[in-house]
């Protein structure tokens, strides 16, 4: 986990999306939607595929204070070393499929 991820980012397209969702008043915060969007992505198999181009949104301490999302992740993912990584993946994956689905 040396190499794992120090911050979560959402990608320049996913971006109005997830404000999308927000002020539509579907969440009441953008970390909240996209915490959600990656458990949607989870529910749904979605392939967890590297995302490219994600900007710093949130810094790991914000996203996951106690580290509760990190041992979900390792438990639900066990072969995965980094995550973070993974969960900002999951994250935008689950956004667009998300709104997708709206």
């Amino acid at each position: 986990m040396a190499n794992d991820k120090k911050t979560i980012g959402i990608t320049k397209s996913n971006t109005p999306l997830l404000a999308k969702l927000v002020v539509e008043g579907r969440f009441g915060s953008e970390l909240d939607a996209a915490k959600f969007a990656m458990a949607y992505a989870i529910k749904e198999k979605i392939d967890v595929s590297i995302t490219e181009g994600a900007e710093t949104k949130w810094n790991v301490g914000s996203f996951d204070p106690d580290g509760s999302m990190r041992s979900l992740l390792e438990a639900l993912f066990p072969d995965n070393t980094e995550p973070y990584r993974l969960a900002e993946n999951l994250m935008n994956q689950g956004i667009k499929r998300l709104v997708e689905t709206l």
